[in-house]
């Protein structure tokens, strides 16, 4: 782009949940429609802007609105172009709406359960819950970026990260998807041992954190390494 906007580093670090993922790019679109302010000598980046969009959806399998027709036309190229991003960040703010309102449906009815019925209740401290997100952000950037990892397995981790990230809140009752992502990491750390590094040292740091506050609520003093529990013993 002849522009500073939609950088490698934001187009490479995109969330792998694609309405989030939609979401930024949106955003970053807003940002350059702001600078550029729809002139025809910025024709070009408006045109790059819808080709950087398409090639997410082709590439994500993600299935948007047709695309609008680039014709000789510069003025009408980007007033099309515009309203085809207009009206993909509503879709777009509605859906992560409506899901950011029914998660938290979901979280404070889990709550009232355990509360009703005396369930354990796990409650991470403020570091500890700012912490947990951080190497979820990290993981998910390792994970997308590692040639170790075949892009299935990929996938499959990717998935069960996002739905562990998903269930972890400050206050929750339910860590079920902790153990699923746990355990699918567990595969590739023992398939690629050291080389897998980075990536297995944020698994380790995060699942101590967890397992710190289960074993805490549960009154269980003697708290096992997470190594033991997902490496094999020596």
């Amino acid at each position: 782009m002849k522009t500073a906007f939609f950088p490698a580093k934001l187009l490479q670090g995109l969330p792998s949940d694609n309405m989030e993922a939609l979401a930024a790019i949106c955003g970053e679109y807003e940002r350059f429609d702001g600078h550029a302010r729809q002139l025809p000598e910025h024709h070009g980046d408006y045109v790059e802007a819808l080709s950087i969009l398409r090639g997410f959806a082709i590439a994500r399998d993600t299935k948007l609105e047709s695309f609008p027709e680039i014709s000789p036309q510069r003025h009408q190229n980007i007033t099309n172009i515009t309203g085809y991003f207009n009206r993909l960040r509503d879709m777009v703010r509605t859906e992560l709406s409506g899901r950011y309102s029914r998660g938290y449906f979901e979280t404070k009815t889990e709550e009232y359960v355990a509360l009703f019925s005396r369930v354990s209740i796990y409650e991470f401290s403020d570091q500890d819950f700012r912490r947990v997100h951080d190497l979820v952000r990290e993981l998910r950037d390792l994970i997308r970026g590692s040639s170790l990892i075949s892009d299935d397995h990929k996938r499959r981790l990717l998935r069960r990260l996002e739905a562990m990230h998903a269930e972890l809140h400050k206050r929750t009752s339910d860590i079920d998807r902790f153990w699923g992502f746990i355990g699918e990491a567990g595969i590739a750390m023992r398939k690629f041992g050291e080389d897998l590094a980075p990536i297995s040292e944020r698994v380790l740091e995060l699942g101590g954190i967890v397992i710190t506050v289960i074993f805490a609520t549960e009154g269980i003093k003697a708290l096992p390494e997470v190594s033991q529990i997902v490496l094999p013993h020596s």
